[in-house]
């Protein structure tokens, strides 16, 4: 099978919805919805039908915050508070409409849409998040309100904890059980508000060092109660969301959970630890795939993309930073598991996109950067017209600039001014402009919606 016909086949998930060809529009940062959190607005909205518009075989949204108190930065996107019933009524409105255009339909386009298991269209899939001890001081919470965490473990992004980590994060307060049973009711009624208003699934993030990635390490999760200690204790929390997600959506909605290869810090979760995770997901039988990625705030390898080199369609260097790890998972998947592996990170060209799925047995291929510098990439990925070696038929090799002098020069700082200029990235097609490899950090403030909603 030629590169185009490989990444052409679509792949059909647990729950029966069917993605119509491997590539994954990956969560980014999006930075676009209101001051302090808010609803998916018009620039969200013309920003994912760009996606939509492109062929992607499934789109998995950006953040969407359960708890608008610890949120990453201070415009996510999240869901309505409990019991404010005005608010419910126009968020629901709003993603109403989202899920609509991640279909590829109008946001008025009140018609039923193509089923998930036609197989014509994108999965809309959104990602859902608390952020946890990585929480930035007045995003959500006042400056003065501590994040939370598993336990109280500060952030170290420096290997130790710096200056920067003590201003923008402090030290986290550990939750009680009673505020772990919260968060977990509040992952719950985010997934059943995405499923009620028309989204094909949900993607819990337990990775990259957010809450539900920190119980999952052995580093930050040192509590001694039911949700501690033990591999299988620091588990508990994504088992029981996903087991009381599945009891309350449909069968043909899809669960996914994004997972780390490794958190990459001594101490943190090891591969063998992220193996053990993905087996448990496997044998739960409720859980439709798994986003492989890798790194935390503290050692950022989810953000190395953008140093990464460009493979030629004939380099028989091998793309994909976790293709390997996504090896191994699927050689102790148990026997019959339809689960399916999505490993995101470091795919640029389409002959390796295509060999990551014959030699590593990737189901789907994750593309987040790439998807922000050109959101129509697949239509030349996937058009046969367009030889393995023409440079449209892979990710634009555009570099980053340096990050302006006024920025501290520490790794956290360095990963996010890319994962910031990506976004700028973002915000151009958002207001309907080209985007464009001289962008500058101008590009990105003028996006912010601080006074509008």
């Amino acid at each position: 099978m030629t590169s185009v016909q490989v990444l052409s086949e679509p792949l059909e998930l647990p729950c029966g919805a069917v993605m119509p060809n491997r590539l994954v529009k990956a969560p980014m940062e999006q930075v676009l919805g209101k001051f302090l959190g808010g609803k998916p607005n018009a620039e969200l909205l013309r920003l994912y039908a760009a996606w939509a518009a492109a062929r992607w075989g499934m789109i998995i949204t950006g953040n969407v915050g359960v708890d608008r108190r610890y949120i990453g930065l201070m415009f996510d996107i999240v869901f309505p508070d409990p019991g404010k019933a005005a608010q419910q009524a126009a968020y629901r409105e709003a993603f109403v409409r989202w899920a609509r255009v991640c279909k590829g339909q109008a946001a008025d386009d009140a018609t039923e849409a193509v089923p998930a298991s036609a197989g014509t269209r994108p999965l809309a899939i959104v990602q859902i998040v608390h952020c946890g001890r990585q929480s930035t001081r007045g995003a959500g919470r006042p400056p003065w309100v501590p994040a939370v965490a598993p336990s109280a473990v500060p952030m170290r992004t420096d290997g130790k904890q710096t200056l920067s980590d003590k201003l923008l994060f402090g030290t986290p307060k550990a939750l009680t059980t009673d505020e772990v049973h919260d968060v977990i009711a509040r992952f719950v009624r985010g997934a059943v508000f995405c499923a009620e208003t028309g989204f094909d699934g949900i993607e819990l993030h337990a990775a990259h060092g957010y809450l539900l990635s920190s119980f999952l390490s052995p580093l930050t999760n040192q509590r001694t109660d039911a949700y501690g200690g033990s591999a299988e204790n620091r588990f508990r929390i994504v088992r029981e969301i996903v087991e009381q997600t599945r009891e309350r959506v449909p069968k043909s909605f899809a669960i996914g959970v994004k997972l780390n290869s490794s958190d990459y810090v001594q101490g943190g979760l090891t591969e063998e630890d992220a193996l053990q995770n993905v087996r448990w997901l496997a044998e739960s039988g409720q859980v439709d795939f798994v986003e492989v990625s890798g790194g935390t705030y503290e050692k950022p390898a989810m953000f190395a993309e953008a140093d990464a080199p460009k493979q030629s369609a004939r380099s028989h260097r091998r793309e994909g930073f976790f293709a390997s790890f996504a090896k191994r998972v699927h050689q102790v998947l148990p026997a019959g598991s339809k689960m399916r592996i999505i490993v995101t990170g470091g795919f640029r060209s389409r002959a390796g996109m295509a060999q990551a799925v014959r030699d590593d047995a990737i189901d789907g291929i994750g593309l987040g950067r790439p998807a922000a510098l050109n959101p129509a990439l697949p239509v030349q990925v996937l058009d046969a017209q367009i030889p393995d070696e023409d440079e449209r038929a892979s990710a634009p090799d555009w570099k980053v600039p340096p990050p302006p002098a006024c920025m501290p020069k520490i790794p956290l700082v360095g990963a996010g001014w890319g994962s910031l200029w990506h976004s700028a990235q973002l915000h151009r097609t958002a207001y309907g402009e080209r985007t464009a490899p001289d962008i500058s950090l101008l590009h990105f403030l003028r996006g912010l919606k601080v006074f509008r909603d």
